[in-house]
């Protein structure tokens, strides 16, 4: 069983920042310019923790919100954007 999370991030070195974004982009879909939101199974969540903390230095930060079934069916957003095709598999 998967859970949506929003996943959000403020690195200080560019580099790192690339490193963490391309990361991220095998795993889910980015909706702001260091937020994504991605759909993972326990395992997946754990290995993709895993591998962040291993890149990130101690001043850099990722935050990770896990969005229940009733919180995902209620997100809402202005501006551009559109609804995030989190039922799509990624294989890495």
């Amino acid at each position: 069983m998967s859970k949506l999370w929003m996943i959000s991030y403020d690195i200080s070195d560019a580099k790192m920042r690339k490193k963490v974004h391309d990361h991220l982009k095998n795993h889910g879909q980015r909706v702001q310019f260091s937020v994504f939101e991605c759909r993972l199974s326990r395992l997946q969540f754990e290995q993709l923790r895993s591998d962040l903390q291993a890149l990130i230095m101690e001043q850099d930060s990722i935050r990770w919100y896990p969005l229940c079934n009733w919180c995902e069916a209620d997100i809402h957003w202005q501006g551009q954007g559109d609804i995030v095709d989190t039922n799509e598999y990624y294989i890495l």
